[in-house]
């Protein structure tokens, strides 16, 4: 089908959006704590590094995925949507769940109990709807 995927698309904007917010935070902090390179063992350093890195980690292979996923028209814009719109608000949800203290809460859990099985669903269904029958 390969049609463009307009739901990745308006998904991708939202979270390019939150990526540069993300890598903000990072620059904000190390402009402020004077410290170029590495965290200089300074722990809210650390933690905003470790927010934009599990970004950055996860959100690429979550849109390729549900990209190629909605061009191959094996899933409807309903399942599309649903999978898209719950990628974006975990990757909202997982930062504000981690503290520099090494403390967490229920939104770094309900941020990746979101993202994993999005990424999951949507790989699945990509080998099973290009499996020759």
């Amino acid at each position: 089908m390969l049609a463009f995927p307009e739901i990745t698309a308006l998904c991708a904007g939202f979270l390019g959006v939150l990526g540069v917010v993300l890598a903000g935070h990072v620059g904000s902090y190390r402009g402020k704590a004077k410290i170029n390179l590495g965290d200089g063992d300074d722990k809210e350093l650390f933690c905003r590094i470790r927010k934009q890195g599990n970004y950055t980690e996860y959100v690429p292979l979550g849109l390729i995925v549900l990209g190629l996923l909605e061009m191959s028209g094996a899933a409807g814009t309903m399942a599309i949507s649903i999978m898209g719109g719950s990628l974006v608000v975990s990757r909202i949800l997982h930062p504000l769940g981690m503290k520099s203290d090494g403390s967490t809460s229920m939104y770094r859990f309900f941020g990746m109990i979101g993202t994993l099985p999005v990424i999951l669903a949507a790989s699945i269904w990509l080998i099973i709807s290009q499996m020759p029958i």
